[in-house]
């Protein structure tokens, strides 16, 4: 059976996706300022610079949700955005890895090389994949709280965990965790095995939350949030 043809918005571009257009300016903006004007490297000195660094990701997201559907579809964008999101993986990322490792093995590059080019990998992969469910047809919501829960997961600890299980050079897994700064500048300081773990389950149930939790009960729950005038309409 033949899909029906998709026809044109009737309504500017510019206004159905003004909101889009500004976030995503905002982003690439906030991402020039986190990779060339703040320092960049791998430790994290404070609680504010880490949630400087992930505003980037953050403002790419929310452009990502107010992506009008409409001309995304009349436009076709799945058609240009997932093979340029492959494109970008494929002919960035997997080459410099390859290149950063063999100079890692030569001596021109360090482990903090690798580790930030990584860095860079993970938004990229968070917002390839919120913008290929909204090119789909996914709702602004759905948007949101996989943005969200992704974002959550990325800053849980659990790649820190897997890692220093698959480490083999480790005897077992650190009893001192002071190379997760992530955790250390919101914890006050470097956490202890068993607070890593408490620190991971958390995120990871917030994670779920974000995914799980119905509709009326986030609305709810904005509800009571509220200052007390703005519920009592004072």
């Amino acid at each position: 059976m033949l899909s029906s043809p998709i026809t044109r918005p009737s309504t500017p571009f510019w206004r159905d996706n003004g909101a889009a257009l500004l976030m995503g300016a905002l982003a690439a903006a906030l991402a020039v300022m986190v990779r060339f004007v703040i320092p960049y490297e791998r430790e994290i000195t404070s609680a504010w610079m880490l949630l400087v660094k992930l505003t980037p990701q953050i403002a790419a997201c929310v452009a990502v949700a107010w992506l009008d559907v409409a001309w995304a579809r009349w436009l076709r964008l799945h058609l240009v955005t997932l093979p340029a999101i492959f494109l970008g993986f494929l002919c960035y990322f997997v080459p410099k890895t390859f290149m950063t490792a063999l100079d890692m093995v030569d001596g021109s590059a360090v482990f903090e090389d690798l580790y930030l080019h990584v860095v860079v990998f993970v938004p990229f992969l968070i917002v390839g994949l919120v913008l290929s469910y909204r090119v789909g047809g996914g709702s602004r919501e759905g948007v949101l709280r996989i943005g969200a829960a992704m974002t959550i997961l990325q800053m849980s600890g659990l790649e820190d965990l897997v890692a220093v299980v698959m480490n083999r050079r480790l005897n077992g897994i650190p009893e001192v965790w002071d190379w997760a700064h992530h955790m250390t500048v919101r914890l006050g300081h470097p956490a202890t095995r068993n607070e890593a773990y408490a620190f991971i389950a958390a995120h990871v149930v917030l994670a779920v939350l974000t995914l799980a939790l119905p509709r009326r009960w986030l609305a709810g729950l904005g509800r009571r949030l509220r200052p007390t005038r703005a519920r009592s309409g004072v």
